[in-house]
């Protein structure tokens, strides 16, 4: 009886070396395409992070233009106040 024991246990040795490598040599490729994933989500981060930061910029230069144009417009309609206050007390119209 030893003997079909020792035959069964060579005979299971080869298959369940087999499964064993095949179980790792997954496990392997799992973790390095996982590591790949992460290497192309953190490129795509940077990417975002770059382009909030030109975005951000160009809200910037917005708002000091936009700025700029509230001082012009406060200006003009300065202008037109004093000459519409300037007509009112000459009885003429502004224009």
């Amino acid at each position: 009886m030893s003997d079909g024991i020792v035959a069964a246990a060579v005979a299971s040795l080869a298959p369940t070396l087999a499964s064993l490598l095949a179980y790792t040599n997954s496990r392997a490729a799992r973790r390095e395409g996982e590591r790949n994933n992460l290497g192309g989500l953190a490129a795509t981060v940077d990417a975002l992070r770059q382009s909030l930061h030109v975005l951000e910029a160009a809200t910037g230069r917005i708002e000091v233009s936009v700025g700029g144009l509230r001082e012009r417009v406060a200006r003009v309609e300065g202008r037109l106040d004093g000459a519409s206050a300037r007509a009112a007390h000459s009885g003429r119209s502004p224009g």
